[in-house]
């Protein structure tokens, strides 16, 4: 009770055979007529198969990404470095040899966002003779080491000589390709940045301390014995005086993992009171903003002014909570052990603050040393984009006021709540940075604004028509941030 065209494949081949057997001897014409017929059978067979066969391709070729997608979900990226990174290179001293040294220097990591000046600080103190920095020596670095002779190219950070802990994408590792799939995957109607937080791209220069993973705290699953005679051995390449008291490390992500080294160098010492010592640099989120964009080349040209501005204020407010929760309190004996240095402050008064680093750490005073300091701090760093901000911002250009008045309603307060800079004041540092004088009513007024004299004596002063559009463009502004403020 079936019909014949309802079997299939192997049923339809079984009775075929049957039947072969049952039936007379066929001419030769209709044998070929069978043999074609099976073969079309066959073929048909086949194609019905095919699209199968091509999905379990593709599926065993996915299966590889898929399970590293799923560790990358499903396991931190600290724990899996943990797991799976082990150092490079090794001096060869034991645990205990480490601790040794541990108790007779101090380690000395100076942090801050890009652009603020910790190049700047690690080369001036890196010349005083108590202090060793990080540099590649011949006969004594270890060239095997990836970043042995590229360590100038690497400005000297010590985040990317070593295996311990992540990078947080700051050695830009496949980072285009990242950045490009996130780019393409924001055109896609219904993937957005809240529900699919991976699209925006939250490593590298300009973003790191976005992540929420990019943050090591003194319960780190990495702060361990084996982490710390690990990261001391690597570091002592590149240390390449042990006998100098202070061991100096550079690298601006140390401003989202100070309790990480400040408990990792001190386990295992007595009473566990750590050697480490803190120093933050912290520059106007502004001008650290157009210097990154500048500096960054392709690693943030997709980024706006209002990206990094928040990027900014993510690591000021990661780095003010572990100061309150940790290293504030940290050695309730002494003095919290950090110092936070305003790139401004620095440039402004060197001598003084060198001086007043120097006592702090204990080292003398180096006359030479204070001098070539000065001699280097004496430009402003912050003058020329002041002046080109400004310059847009004065312009009438509606489209820069608009940017400028979503900072000041976005992040002005959070900004103002730790630290000292205050968005709505530049409006008035645009009118000294451009005019010469102080805003009327600040200290220090000038005397009206028929001409211009600006700061800097080789820029070209505004005419007093430029200077009558300045003022207009600065009322427009305040009445701008007062109408986002008040919606």
């Amino acid at each position: 009770h079936f019909a014949i065209q309802d079997l299939q494949g192997p049923e339809f081949l079984a009775l075929a055979a049957i039947m072969r057997q049952r039936r007379p001897v066929a001419t030769e014409g209709a044998e070929d007529g069978g043999q074609e017929s099976r073969a079309e059978m066959v073929r048909k067979q086949q194609e019905k198969e095919k699209p199968f066969a091509i999905g379990m391709m593709v599926v065993m070729c996915s299966l590889p990404f898929i399970v590293t997608g799923l560790i990358k979900v499903f396991l931190p990226e600290v724990d899996h470095a943990k797991l799976w990174s082990k150092p490079s290179i090794h001096m060869g001293m034991s645990g205990e040899e480490v601790r040794a040294h541990l108790q007779n220097h101090t380690l000395l990591h100076i942090g801050g966002l890009h652009r603020s000046g910790t190049s700047f600080l690690r080369q001036a103190l890196a010349k005083h003779a108590s202090v060793a920095s990080m540099e590649f020596v011949a006969g004594h670095t270890d060239v095997r080491h990836k970043g042995a002779r590229n360590i100038k190219a690497l400005f000297n950070e010590g985040i990317f000589l070593q295996s311990v802990y992540p990078m947080f994408g700051l050695d830009h590792d496949k980072f285009l390709i990242r950045k490009f799939i996130g780019q393409v995957a924001r055109w896609i109607p219904f993937l957005d940045e809240h529900n699919f937080p991976w699209i925006r791209l939250r490593e590298g220069v300009g973003r790191f301390a976005l992540h929420p993973d990019h943050h090591l705290t003194e319960v780190s699953p990495l702060v361990s014995a084996p982490a710390q005679e690990h990261l001391f051995n690597e570091w002592s390449h590149f240390w390449y005086d042990l006998s100098r008291p202070v061991l100096l490390e550079k690298s601006p992500s140390n401003m989202v993992i100070s309790p990480f080294l400040h408990k990792l160098w001190g386990l295992g010492l007595p009473g566990g009171k750590s050697p480490a010592r803190f120093i933050f640099l912290r520059r106007h989120p502004i001008p650290t903003a157009l210097a990154t964009s500048r500096a960054g080349g392709k690693t943030t040209d997709d980024l706006t002014l209002h990206d990094l501005v928040e990027h900014w204020l993510a690591a000021e407010e990661r780095l003010a909570e572990d100061l309150r929760r940790y290293l504030d309190v940290a050695d309730p004996t002494s003095a919290p052990p950090y110092k936070i240095l305003h790139l401004e402050t620095l440039v402004k008064e060197p001598r003084r603050t060198m001086e007043q680093l120097l006592e702090w750490l204990g080292l003398p005073v180096e006359e030479d040393l204070l001098r070539e300091f000065e001699e280097e701090a004496m430009q402003d760093p912050n003058h020329k984009y002041w002046t080109s901000y400004c310059r847009g911002l004065t312009s009438g250009n509606h489209h820069i006021v608009e940017e400028f008045t979503d900072l000041v309603k976005t992040f002005g307060k959070r900004i103002k709540a730790v630290s000292d800079y205050n968005l709505r004041e530049i409006v008035h540092l645009c009118h000294e940075v451009l005019l010469g004088h102080p805003h009327p009513g600040q200290a220090g007024e000038g005397e009206g604004t028929q001409a211009s004299e600006p700061i800097d004596p080789d820029e070209k002063p505004l005419t007093p028509e430029e200077v009558k559009n300045f003022d207009a463009a600065e009322h427009e502004i305040e009445e701008a941030i007062e109408e986002k403020q008040e919606n």
